[in-house]
């Protein structure tokens, strides 16, 4: 994984361009789209660089990255201002890794031991997917295996997640059927209370009426 090229990386990380592309996308128009106009013109034709989406950015920059000579340069731009939005995630790295070495540009390969005391640690402050996206951008020493298995657990993270999500979604749902439902009803009672409300007063009159009627006609029996 040191070795690879962004062209290999970004394929292995295609499910999650979406996420990396959202945090950047400010950066992607304004700073790349805006200033390469053949590069937009040919990815991104006919429309509106303002107004794309995450979805369109991803869908563009990934085919940028399959099909252009200029894939590892764009490839650099995006992970490098990712990297910069995660400063967090490089000092985090940056503290373990200079504890193994000093200069750990250095070093080769992590050993076991050392991988899995990262990523344990690491995931107690972040999500695995950001851990892997960012050991695979960064090229971090961690073996192959090491690789494989953090892979698996930002996939897995990354599953659980969106059900979670979906089931945010279904909730709110729920939730807004339910709001619906009681200002429906809220909007039933009101009118049949209004029009309980004329019945009563009209029984009312009707009764005063009656009463005035009865009194009416014993006067005239009495009389």
């Amino acid at each position: 994984m040191k070795n690879s090229t962004y062209k290999e990386k970004f394929a292995i990380l295609k499910s999650w361009n979406p996420q990396i592309f959202d945090s950047i996308k400010k950066d992607l128009k304004n700073d790349h789209l805006r200033n390469d106009i053949p590069f937009t013109k040919q990815f991104f034709a006919g429309k509106n660089t303002a107004k794309l989406t995450t979805e369109d950015l991803a869908e563009g920059y990934q085919r940028a990255l399959d099909e252009s000579e200029h894939a590892e340069t764009i490839g650099e731009f995006i992970s490098n201002r990712w990297l910069m939005k995660n400063s967090d995630l490089y000092n985090f790295f940056a503290e373990k890794l200079m504890h193994i070495n000093p200069n750990f540009n250095e070093i080769e390969e992590l050993s076991e031991n050392d991988s899995n005391s990262i990523i344990k640690e690491g995931k107690e402050q972040f999500n695995a997917q950001d851990l892997f996206i960012f050991a695979l951008l960064n090229s971090v020493a961690f073996s192959e295996n090491t690789f494989k298995d953090l892979h698996k657990q930002a996939k897995t993270a990354s599953e659980t997640q969106k059900v979670v999500e979906e089931a945010k979604e279904v909730e709110k749902s729920f939730e807004k059927l339910i709001n619906n439902h009681e200002m429906l009803f809220a909007r039933m009672v009101d009118k049949y209370e209004k029009k309980l409300s004329g019945l009563e007063k009209k029984y009312h009159q009707d009764v005063e009426g009656l009463k005035k009627q009865v009194s009416h006609l014993q006067k005239q029996l009495k009389s």
